[in-house]
């Protein structure tokens, strides 16, 4: 008999609740339309942002910095920074974040991501231009750029020496060996050449890595991804959570002023 007049006092109450909102019907009802009308309004007048992704390669022999090291440094970045290190595309840029790549591999320790957030497609390829010549502008690359470049110099300069007295050398070995005053022991016509082309192939991988150095310690890995749909705003999102908040908080003001009623009502 209790349990029934529990459940009674239940449906009651779920009854008395569902009066009040369907007292509070207009309230509810208008305050949701004016929501969801003003977020989808809102919505609709904010500006599409368009969102590129790039990896970016940390090339240094002289490992002084990692790239997780570099996304410490550079850390959070603001408004203030943002334009410094975006001058001439800042207006239409509006977020830029690196992260490192959390990958147990080797060579992920090199790399790092920059995410940039801008109004127009066509900002983003110039706004990764900025990123990267930012970035080899900071001192501790800088250094490491002048360190890697001075011994790959000095390298370069004594293969040069080499591959240049390398036919004279051979030359002398010939004449040597044809006068019969050098042993077939220890000497290979076959190997030197050999390591002729080994030098020479060092020498090259040396000069490229140089070319790439001038233009700093950091490169663009691979081609950057830009998205061809805006990110955001993300309309129908908007309007489902404004339909949503509108809703309890109708709910949420239709008891209240039910409950400032009741009370007015008792002092009366």
């Amino acid at each position: 008999m209790e349990q029934q007049n529990n459940e009674y006092k239940d449906e009651i109450n779920l009854y008395d609740y569902w009066k009040i909102i369907a007292k509070r019907k207009i309230l509810i009802i208008g305050l949701f339309i004016v929501i969801v009308v003003s977020t989808a309004i809102g919505s609709f007048r904010m500006p599409n942002i368009y969102r590129g992704v790039a990896c970016l390669l940390v090339i240094l022999k002289s490992e002084v910095i990692t790239a997780k090291e570099i996304t410490d440094l550079i850390g959070k970045i603001d408004y203030e920074k943002r334009q410094s290190i975006v001058p001439k595309s800042y207006p239409n840029v509006k977020n830029i974040k690196f992260s490192a790549i959390k990958n147990s591999k080797e060579d992920s320790k090199n790399k790092f991501v920059v995410t940039i957030d801008a109004k127009k497609i066509d900002d983003i390829p110039g706004a990764l231009s900025e990123v990267v010549v930012y970035l080899n502008n900071i001192d501790i690359i800088k250094s490491a750029v002048s360190r890697d470049k001075a011994i790959l110099l000095r390298q370069s300069a004594e293969l040069s020496d080499l591959i240049k007295s390398s036919p004279d050398l051979l030359a002398a070995y010939n004449k040597l060996f044809s006068a019969g005053k050098l042993t077939t022991v220890g000497f290979n016509p076959v190997e030197v050449n050999k390591k002729i082309v080994e030098i020479k192939v060092d020498l090259l991988s040396i000069e490229q890595y140089l070319s790439r150095l001038n233009n700093g310690g950091i490169e663009i890995a691979a081609q950057p991804y830009v998205s061809s749909r805006p990110v955001s705003p993300k309309i129908l999102r908007n309007i489902a959570l404004a339909g949503i908040s509108s809703l309890l908080l109708g709910i949420f003001l239709a008891f209240f002023i039910e409950y400032i009623g009741n009370i007015k009502n008792k002092k009366s």
